[in-house]
C-alpha cells in the first residue's frame, strides 16, 4: 500500500475523464507532468488532503481536487475563444455531474486509491493574461483511501 493518495487520486480522475471524453476534444494531464501542455486541456491536481472531520488519522482522507480546464484566449475553427472555453468546460462538468461518481471512478479499478464519495464543489473562472489562457477551475470534493497495489 502506498500513502501517495493525492497522486493516485489524480491518476484515477484523469483515467476516468479519458474514459468519458474524446481525446480529440480535450487533452488531459495530471499535475506536475513532464508532457508539453497542449490546449484545450484539463489538468488534475490534488494539492492537499485532510482527515475526515472529527476523526484522527485512519487513512481515509478528504481530498479537494482541482481540475483546471484551460483554453487559449483566441478564436479558432469559426468559434470565439469564449465558445471554445465553454465547450471544454462543459465536457468536464458533464463527465463529473454523476450522482454516483465515486462508483463510476472505482469501476475503472484505479491503482492505489478507492473513493467513497466524489462530487463537484466550487467552480471559479480566471484568465492567465501573460499566457492568454482562460482557466475554469472545477473543484472535485472526494473522500478516498489507499488500496493495495496489485
Amino acid at each position: 500500500m502506498s500513502w501517495a493518495i493525492e497522486e493516485y487520486a489524480e491518476d484515477a480522475i484523469v483515467k476516468y475523464l479519458k474514459n468519458e471524453i474524446d481525446d480529440a476534444a480535450l487533452n488531459l494531464y495530471t499535475a506536475w507532468t513532464n508532457d508539453e501542455i497542449k490546449f484545450p486541456c484539463a489538468v488534475v491536481h490534488a494539492g492537499s488532503s485532510s482527515n475526515v472531520e472529527g476523526f484522527s488519522f485512519n487513512g481515509v482522507r478528504v481530498l479537494k481536487i482541482q481540475i483546471a480546464v484551460m483554453t487559449e484566449a483566441a478564436d479558432a475553427g469559426g468559434k470565439t475563444a469564449r465558445e471554445l472555453n465553454r465547450a471544454a468546460r462543459s465536457l468536464v462538468i458533464k463527465a463529473l455531474a454523476q450522482s454516483s461518481l465515486h462508483n463510476d471512478i472505482n469501476d475503472l479499478e484505479p491503482d492505489g486509491v478507492v473513493f467513497s464519495l466524489a462530487y463537484i464543489g466550487d467552480i471559479t473562472r480566471s484568465v492567465e493574461g501573460d499566457k492568454r489562457v482562460f482557466v475554469s477551475e472545477i473543484e472535485l470534493i472526494t473522500i478516498a483511501s489507499p488500496k493495495d497495489l496489485i
